[in-house]
């Protein structure tokens, strides 16, 4: 057998236990110091992500409510409802009848049971307060009637008024106009 003095002992000790503290350095300590700071910079980001989800989800709920509402909302509207009669008493209410230029009905089919008609009213040598009243009237009527384009240009013979075009978008439920029917049968 080697004999080995008290001094090499110690040494061959002392070599032996920081071989074993650097492998456990290299096993243990360095990768689970490497997965900390990963997840000290990946915490903080997954939250973000996470609060933009929930506010994400938060929206998609709102939205579902509302389009609920407006959902209930067409089908409780008549199934006999027509805007452009809507309109012209519309018009006729706010005394808006004589600057009417043009008043077009396009109907745009884009579910097989959602249909949209969309009003388009070109009005000449009004007010912009009475443009506005007509609006609001429109839009907090019990008619589902949103407005969707407004196009506003200055008179060039008098400033206090205002000539514009006015796209209206009228939705219908196609469902709700047959179940109305049978249910007149």
């Amino acid at each position: 057998m080697i004999q080995i003095t008290h001094r090499e002992r110690l040494l061959s000790i002392g070599l032996a236990a920081a071989i074993v503290v650097w492998g456990l350095y290299a096993m243990v300590v360095k990768p689970t110091r490497a997965r900390i700071r990963t997840l000290h910079r990946i915490i903080p980001e997954k939250e973000a992500e996470r609060q933009a989800l929930q506010a994400a989800s938060d929206e998609y709920l709102s939205l579902r409510s509302e389009f609920e509402i407006l959902r209930a909302r067409m089908a409780s509207q008549q199934s006999d409802f027509q805007p452009l009669p809507f309109f012209e008493v519309m018009i006729e209410r706010h005394k808006l009848a004589g600057h009417v230029v043009t008043m077009e009905q396009d109907v745009l089919q884009s579910q097989p049971n959602y249909s949209e008609v969309v009003v388009a009213i070109e009005l000449q040598d009004v007010t912009l307060r009475q443009l506005i009243d007509f609006l609001v009237a429109v839009e907090t009527s019990d008619a589902v009637c949103q407005v969707g384009s407004l196009h506003i240009r200055r008179d060039r013979a008098n400033e206090g008024l205002v000539d514009s075009t006015v796209s209206i978008f009228c939705p219908r439920l196609q469902e709700a106009a047959t179940e109305a029917q049978v249910a007149r049968n």
